[in-house]
């Protein structure tokens, strides 16, 4: 007789819901979602889209910043599937505060670590202060990071650079290092002290700079 018996996997789901009332970065284009077919018409529903590439949670290619870098389809699947090396830290952070390289040295980084960092912001995502008040990285946080030659770096914050840092600091240093950068994370504190599989693939889009994500956490 065959066993027929499943796992029951343990998936944490890390994505925002997009919809019309997402908010996006100041100054991007807000999020329309359009009935395009229905049944009784076409006897099918279908919906039409427009948002920016880097509306909700998403990833940065290094294109993004850097003309140079590597654009969405050109980043390898093994770079957005990774099962042993994910670290989560946590640090909250206030208004406009910044996760310095002394943070960062608590813990044992290592080369091609991927980081996720879990302040906590993503509780405000519904209120302007998401995007107009978020922490970030410093500048010098994000050197650090980028001398080790991690992976990718991922936030539960809109921003991976300080709401007050409009040179986009950090996002030039990852980009110019071939690192990946995920925004707009969720729940990253049910992943604190677990071994989980990150799952963080894009929309195959030619030529962006970025994508919308589906990110979930396979606890092990």
């Amino acid at each position: 007789m065959k066993n027929t018996s499943r796992v029951q996997l343990q998936i944490i789901d890390l994505t925002q819901e997009i919809d019309e009332h997402i908010q996006v970065f100041p100054g991007s284009p807000r999020v329309s979602l359009l009935q395009w077919s229905n049944y009784e018409t076409h006897k099918f529903a279908s919906e039409a889209i427009f948002c920016s590439t880097h509306v909700g949670t998403h990833i940065d290619a290094p294109y993004h910043f850097n003309i140079g870098g590597n654009t969405v389809e050109k980043i390898s699947l093994e770079k957005l599937i990774i099962r042993d090396k994910v670290k989560v830290l946590k640090m909250e952070k206030k208004d406009y505060e910044k996760i310095e390289t002394d943070d960062l040295k608590n813990y044992e980084i290592m080369e091609n670590d991927s980081i996720l960092i879990n302040t906590n912001w993503s509780k405000y995502k519904d209120i302007g202060k998401y995007f107009n008040k978020s922490p970030g990285l410093s500048k010098a946080a994000a050197k650090y990071l980028a001398e080790i030659k991690i992976n990718l770096i991922g936030i539960d914050s809109p921003n991976i650079d300080p709401a007050t840092d409009n040179d986009f600091s950090s996002h030039k240093i990852f980009s110019e290092s071939n690192i990946l950068v995920i925004e707009n994370l969720m729940n990253l504190d049910k992943l604190l002290n677990n071994r989980f599989t990150l799952i963080a693939l894009p929309l195959k889009l030619k030529n962006c700079s970025g994508a919308p994500i589906r990110a979930v956490a396979i606890l092990d």
